[in-house]
């Protein structure tokens, strides 16, 4: 196949180019040039930016388009005001955060309550969201019965700018004991890109029209799990944890009202196929990852993401 991938040097992107050029696919990349740029020389790559010049994709066809990055809706309306029916089938990268609170404890499906759309055109992120639920509802819209949604929850492993997962793979190989964690009982949802890039391929190649939850484990694993997962991933042993709660500075944590959005149900994602490799393969790629890319000088962490040390002894402090 011919598969448009929309960014596609980064992250999830990444993940679904590896896919489908492991798989035979022709790929086109579509960006800025900036993210690696170097990435998949055997790859077609396009310069433009989805924001002001589409130029570089009107007058061409594929057999599928991947949107990884759009984030409002008008991204979505004017990916398709260039490409037309040139985009063919047409998968929408969402997120697990276009659900409504009102879910059950555990095992919400694909079906389950929406949250109201936001139509602003401007990216906030306590809007996220509500923004991705009206991107989907454009998508519907243009694509109609070409369209496949992905709804990952945390997406995790190599390559991973948001330095959230790596923020507790660092932490714990570093062993430096105490460390604070948050509440221990935190269920914790995610995916390795690669296992999402996957998926995601084997549904564009089979043309399939629906939506799927595309995150791991069922059941979801507690924090207190997560972290001694990590700990045999990257070899090492488990700092003495400071449970407390949920704290911004904290990465992936949240606070009890949002614990059952991460406990979704993969029943349909598994039945059409879907697999994940074990969180301690996930931990021990990222840790190697992050060392040679340390060792290169090319590695840089996210600012402000996770504790300093003196915030993490204050978090620690409050516990007791």
């Amino acid at each position: 196949m011919r598969i448009l991938v929309i960014g596609g040097s980064s992250f999830v992107g990444r993940g679904i180019v590896s896919a489908a050029l492991e798989s035979g696919h022709s790929v086109t990349l579509f960006n800025r040039g900036k993210t690696d740029p170097g990435a998949f020389p055997q790859a077609e790559h396009l310069t433009g930016d989805r924001n002001s010049d589409l130029s570089a994709l009107q007058g061409r066809s594929w057999d599928a388009t991947v949107e990884v990055c759009a984030y409002v809706p008008a991204q979505v309306r004017t990916l398709f005001g260039a490409l037309g029916d040139g985009a063919g089938h047409y998968t929408f990268i969402s997120t697990i955060s276009v659900y409504s609170k009102d879910l059950p404890e555990s095992g919400f499906t694909e079906d389950a309550p929406l949250l109201e759309p936001c139509w602003d055109d401007e990216l906030t992120m306590d809007k996220y969201g509500e923004l991705k639920v009206a991107c989907e509802q454009v998508a519907a819209e243009l694509a109609g019965d070409r369209l496949l949604t992905i709804r990952p929850g945390y997406v995790l492993g190599p390559h991973d700018p948001t330095h959230r997962f790596t923020y507790w793979v660092e932490r714990v190989a570093k062993g430096t004991s105490p460390m604070a964690g948050p509440d221990a009982r935190q269920p914790l949802q995610g995916v390795d890109a690669r296992d999402l890039g996957a998926f995601t391929v084997r549904q564009i190649e089979a043309k399939t029209v629906d939506a799927f939850h595309v995150t791991a484990p069922e059941p979801a694993p507690t924090f207190a799990e997560v972290l001694e997962t990590i700990a045999t991933g990257v070899a090492r042993p488990l700092p003495e944890v400071r449970w407390g709660r949920a704290n911004e500075r904290l990465p992936l944590t949240a606070p009890p009202d949002w614990w059952p959005s991460m406990r979704a149900s993969l029943a349909k994602a598994r039945s059409a196929g879907f697999s994940w490799r074990p969180l301690a393969d996930t931990a021990r790629d990222t840790f190697e990852w992050v060392s040679k890319e340390r060792a290169a000088a090319r590695y840089q962490p996210r600012p402000g993401v996770g504790p300093t040390p003196e915030q993490e002894q204050e978090l620690m402090s409050a516990t007791g």
